[in-house]
């Protein structure tokens, strides 16, 4: 990530939504960080390509949910009134924007649009005695206690969960989806939330706090301690992955982390039921028997089968041989 020079540009309002050029995209990396999660010039990075990819694919809301927005600043202005009026329950909400916002459009689908940008969050379920800020708190309780538990072991990261647990990892841009896991017959889907560059930008915002305390914190040390920075062999990995799959993840924003459960009240009943269901798996495959290190009396046994069975079939082949050839002697 690059800092940004003291003379970038940030003027969004001469740019309009549909124009893509190089110069373009070089302002919005710049000024986009500081106009959305107003973030001070000192702290302020440049926009990850994820980031600005992902930015771009959102801009598609303006045209399905029928809104009239021309400019870049245009949606920064929508989205700065609404951090303001976080406070506000969402009929009250609802009717600023509509009296403020004459020709914007619907006013649910342009919230549900700047939340998607802003924050990285859905609309669903908002009750109509909530205000936006309880809401977006509501969606991730924190817990007053979690079960006494041992501290998370170090073989317990992604590359394991996919190679030996055999989950399929997919990436999210939903801060919502983060740590969930869709289990079938046929496969485990876990989600994971990638846009790392947000969650350290939007830690350093001059704004008022919109997430509970300490929630976006502890969401970059999950990534920490599902990607461990020690372990080279994950670290490759992550590395592969962001070339393919376009992931907003630097290995530079993953310091080494806490790995007891109790230091993740957010989300530590989603790592717990994650290693629990890693445990519960049983290598299927040569290859995940042979990277599996998680039960090592399990894992000698296996092996002392396997000579065992070697063993068995090269003196079977020598007793199969010398019957041959004393056969051939005696004819």
């Amino acid at each position: 990530m690059v800092r940004l020079p003291p003379s970038s540009p940030s003027n969004l309002s001469s740019i309009k939504l549909d124009q893509e050029t190089e110069d373009v995209e070089n302002v919005l990396k710049a000024a986009l960080p500081r106009s959305l999660w107003n973030v001070s010039l000192e702290n302020a990075q440049e926009s990850s390509n994820e980031f600005l990819d992902y930015y771009r694919s959102q801009l598609v809301g303006v045209e399905a949910y029928g809104l009239n927005l021309k400019s870049h600043q245009d949606l920064i202005d929508l989205i700065n009134f609404i951090k303001t009026l976080a406070h506000l329950t969402k009929p009250e909400l609802i009717a600023r924007l509509e009296d403020s916002h004459i020709d914007l459009g619907p006013p649910i689908p342009a919230i549900e649009f700047a939340l998607r940008i802003w924050l990285f969050l859905p609309l669903e379920d908002w009750g109509s005695r909530q205000t936006l800020e309880q809401y977006i708190h509501s969606m991730f309780p924190r817990s007053s206690s979690l079960p006494d538990s041992p501290t998370f072991a170090l073989n317990f990261n992604v590359l394991n969960l996919k190679q030996i647990g055999g989950f399929k990892i997919v990436w999210t841009e939903s801060l919502q989806d983060h740590l969930s896991l869709n289990i079938d017959d046929t496969e485990k889907e876990l989600r994971i939330f990638h846009v790392a560059s947000f969650l350290h930008a939007y830690g350093k915002s001059k704004d008022r706090p919109i997430f509970p305390p300490g929630f976006l914190e502890e969401t970059a040390r999950t990534l920490s301690l599902l990607i461990p920075s020690s372990n080279l062999k994950c670290q490759r990995w992550i590395r592969k992955a962001r070339r393919q799959d376009e992931i907003d993840l630097e290995a530079a924003y993953l310091p080494p982390t806490s790995r007891d459960l109790a230091d993740f009240p957010y989300w530590g009943r989603q790592l717990m039921e994650l290693r629990d269901e890693y445990e519960r798996t049983e290598p299927t495959t040569m290859r995940q028997w042979i990277l599996d290190k998680r039960k090592p009396n399990q894992r000698y046994t296996f092996w002392i089968a396997v000579i065992a069975l070697f063993l068995a079939l090269v003196f079977g082949l020598i007793q199969s041989v010398t019957g041959i050839i004393q056969a051939m002697h005696i004819n």
